[in-house]
């Protein structure tokens, strides 16, 4: 099977070494092709295949029915315009799961969806599509993810917590059980939720709160701004 992997960053990198992992685990063969508007022709450093154009090129490398794409787009609002461009294609999008991943029994995985290796999804979860979910995390029981959210590394969502479409936690962010983020919000490296959060805002902290503007930052004491993602192409 081909597999047109949309990105040729370091994710997309990630993404791909899972997509193998899986094929392999499966005792399937799979071929591997990068398509990215940002970088030139040529190998990717890992070695899993080659970069063979932009994103116009992807109709032109997917021949009948023996080709699939594959999210290589760790941001929420790049996974979307992606995937609105390539919709025009009719072409599968492939769930990659790692098979060091865990996942638990009555767990839903949406296409287009990544799960990468050391997460842990437990029981009853429902992901979206387009979901990013990076090593370590974990999603405990009865958790829902919405289309495009994105985990970063070592995310811990405890149980029936609801993550809504396009929302970004940040590494190590935590959220306790029965919260419920709202759609579009950014939660920084770090954060601790312990309250229900309005969408498209951004929090930073322990507990989260809305972030500050700068100007507002630098009447404060110390003077300092906070980090807020440490984020994934």
């Amino acid at each position: 099977m081909r597999h047109l992997v949309i990105g040729a960053a370091g994710h997309a990198q990630e993404v791909a070494w899972s997509l193998v992992e899986q094929a392999r685990a499966r005792g399937e063969d799979v071929e591997v092709l990068f398509f990215d508007d940002r970088l030139p022709p040529g190998d990717v450093a890992c070695g899993l295949g080659p970069i063979v154009g932009g994103l116009d090129a992807v109709a032109s490398h997917a021949r009948g029915g023996d080709a699939r794409l594959v999210m290589g787009i760790g941001m929420p609002r790049g996974k979307r315009v992606v995937a609105e461009r390539l919709a025009g294609l009719g072409l599968e999008w492939t769930t990659v799961i790692h098979p060091r991943a865990t996942v638990g029994p009555n767990t839903r995985i949406a296409p287009g969806s990544y799960v990468a290796a050391g997460a842990v999804l437990t029981v009853n979860v429902r992901i979206g599509r387009f979901v990013t979910i990076n090593m370590h995390c974990q999603v405990a029981h009865d958790g829902q993810l919405d289309d495009l959210v994105t985990l970063h590394p070592d995310s811990h969502l405890a149980g029936s917590v609801t993550v809504g479409e396009g929302c970004e936690l940040g590494t190590g962010a935590v959220v306790v059980p029965g919260v419920s983020i709202g759609a579009w919000a950014i939660v920084g490296a770090g954060g601790v939720v312990i309250d229900p959060l309005e969408g498209g805002r951004t929090y930073v902290g322990m507990p989260a709160a809305e972030r500050r503007s700068r100007t507002q930052a630098e009447n404060t004491p110390d003077g300092h701004s906070r980090l807020v993602t440490g984020h994934t192409r």
